[in-house]
């Protein structure tokens, strides 16, 4: 459940991200196919907030530096990138692949946190996508973890559309994967999302919750590299168990 207005006032700014050039509110309207009495009293609003600026009376606008100023004041003090970030950006570099940090939002997946690979070919994503959770190795190794009643009445709740000729399809291939996951130490995504991408997750819980972190990234080079992959992996969550034991029980 979403409030209407709140998901219309991102939409304007996610327009700008895309678009990065003004525009005026009849045809910001029209390309969110809003009402223009409802885009305007939005855009009044954000005006009157100092988030908009007209380039001049009545003409196009655009957004001002406000929001990425409190964007930057609340990121500054954010704990996660405070106290985790450092150790995924160790965990990039001993790899080279891309990092992840997730947490279960409904029934997919949200990235928290993305460290990219510096290789030309590498996983690439945006802070704050939402992955199908049927498809994720962050989201297997956080069910893994989940307890029992809570993990279930999620998996009654979960669908497998298809994403690839690898992807999971019924709960009967996802409990096996659940499964195996536990068996080997770690859960993997072996093309289930992307053709030819390879995910390694575990869980961890952060400030009492649980979140996962993976490597991801070209299965042709985690083919290669596995071991040591997941050795790193293995490393980098205890680190991080222990930074949130420090943090949690202040």
């Amino acid at each position: 459940m979403t409030v209407r207005t709140a998901d219309r006032t991102l939409d304007i700014f996610e327009s700008f991200a895309r678009r990065q050039s003004p525009i005026t509110v009849s045809d910001l309207a029209r390309e969110l196919s809003l009402p223009t009495s409802t885009c305007f009293a939005l855009v009044r609003t954000l005006v009157d907030r100092g988030f908009l600026y007209y380039l001049r009376p009545r003409g196009a606008f655009y957004p001002t530096r406000r929001l990425s100023m409190v964007a930057d004041a609340i990121a500054h003090h954010d704990p996660i990138a405070q106290n985790i970030r450092p150790l995924l950006e160790a965990l990039r570099d001993a790899t080279g692949e891309t990092v992840i940090l997730g947490k279960l939002q409904g029934l997919g997946v949200v990235y928290l946190e993305i460290i990219e690979s510096p290789h030309a070919i590498r996983y690439t994503m945006t802070v704050g996508s939402v992955r199908a959770l049927h498809a994720s190795s962050i989201g297997k190794a956080i069910v893994s973890a989940m307890e029992q009643e809570p993990r279930e009445r999620l998996l009654s709740q979960l669908k497998y559309p298809k994403l690839t000729d690898h992807t999971i399809r019924s709960r009967a291939q996802y409990t096996k994967s659940l499964e195996e996951g536990r068996k080997r130490g770690y859960w993997t995504n072996v093309g289930e999302s992307s053709p030819d991408v390879m995910g390694i997750a575990l869980a961890v819980r952060i400030f009492g919750d649980l979140y996962g972190i993976n490597l991801v990234g070209p299965q042709s080079r985690f083919d290669r590299n596995l071991k040591s992959y997941v050795d790193a992996l293995k490393a980098t969550v205890r680190k991080v168990g222990a930074v949130r034991t420090a943090l949690y029980d202040d």
